[in-house]
């Protein structure tokens, strides 16, 4: 009976942490989207900064989709962001972001 009770409560925090890793993965999905759609915008308008831009609109669930391209110059800027980094600590990444793109990126379409 110890055993059984001891096996559903792994697979309760087990749930939980799957569940715990897959909103803190969506929340920097959100980043990444966010920050690639302002560093579009900015490359187009060439008026306003990157933080001004980045500052007035949240990405929501729906405006991530499998089609999302960031290119490896936006990583490299997004991974700077205090909140980010955050997020990233939470999915325990290594420390050594900036080598992550090639790693995440590696049919090298962005």
């Amino acid at each position: 009976k110890a055993a059984k009770e001891t096996e559903a409560l792994t697979a309760e925090q087990h749930a939980r942490e799957s569940i715990r890793i897959a909103r803190t993965t969506r929340e920097l999905l959100k980043k990444f989207a966010q920050f690639q759609k302002n560093w579009t915008d900015v490359a187009a308008s060439e008026s306003s900064t990157l933080r001004d831009q980045r500052s007035k609109s949240t990405f929501t669930d729906e405006d991530i989709n499998e089609s999302l391209s960031i290119t490896k110059e936006c990583f490299l800027m997004v991974i700077q962001d205090r909140s980010v980094q955050t997020l990233m600590d939470d999915l325990d990444l290594p420390h050594d972001r900036a080598n992550l793109f090639e790693i995440i990126d590696t049919d090298g379409s962005g």
